[in-house]
């Protein structure tokens, strides 16, 4: 026995190493909180050298930005599920507004970072803007759908959209203090008073 430490591949042979990567990081995430994501024990989980995750991801908040991107397509894709079929109006804005809600309990650590301080401020990052976008597409045609004028419907969805964001973080950080049983009810109550107010 030679008992020499075996060498770490450069480059990831079973599977895509992005995806490895952001799976890995978004464990990590939810059990410990973003302090706990680093690229160089990212590269260690993977078992491949550092070198070959930068070659991905150039730093942590390139990382981030992917993981956020990663959240918004979920939400996405919950959100279409949650409002097909639904009236288009409040029908389909509280549908979407509660299944918001429910990706935040499902994942709290991931929601924070896609709805906490903006990752891509720079604009280094367009896909995640461009995934934000597509993913709130579903208030928008909300919104739209209630007979607002098309020329305010985009202002009227963001105001919506960080009033609700703000009211599941107080949620989920229990400054409001609803039951679990009753936390839907009280939030669609909240969405309808939001969209009167906006409408």
């Amino acid at each position: 026995m030679s008992g020499k430490v075996p060498k770490k591949r450069d480059t990831f042979r079973h599977g895509n190493l992005p995806e490895a990567l952001v799976d890995a990081a978004l464990a990590r995430l939810e059990a410990d909180g973003i302090e706990s994501i680093s690229l160089r024990e990212l590269a260690a989980d993977a078992g491949v050298n550092h070198r070959a995750v930068y070659r991905h991801f150039p730093d942590k908040l390139s990382l981030l930005a992917r993981i956020a991107e990663h959240g918004w397509q979920q939400f996405g894709q919950r959100a279409r599920k949650s409002t097909a079929g639904k009236a288009p109006g409040e029908e389909a804005l509280i549908a979407a507004s509660l299944s918001l809600f429910a990706f935040a309990r499902d994942c709290p650590n991931l929601y924070h970072l896609m709805a906490g301080e903006r990752v891509n401020l720079e604009g280094r990052f367009p896909k995640l803007d461009a995934t934000i976008y597509e993913a709130l597409q579903v208030f928008a045609v909300g919104f739209a759908g209630s007979g607002m004028a098309p020329g305010i419907v985009v202002g009227r969805t963001a105001i919506y959209v960080a009033a609700l964001q703000g009211v599941i973080t107080q949620i989920l950080h229990r400054r409001l203090h609803v039951t679990a049983a009753k936390s839907n009810t009280y939030l669609a109550d909240i969405c309808k008073m939001l969209i009167k107010g906006i409408s």
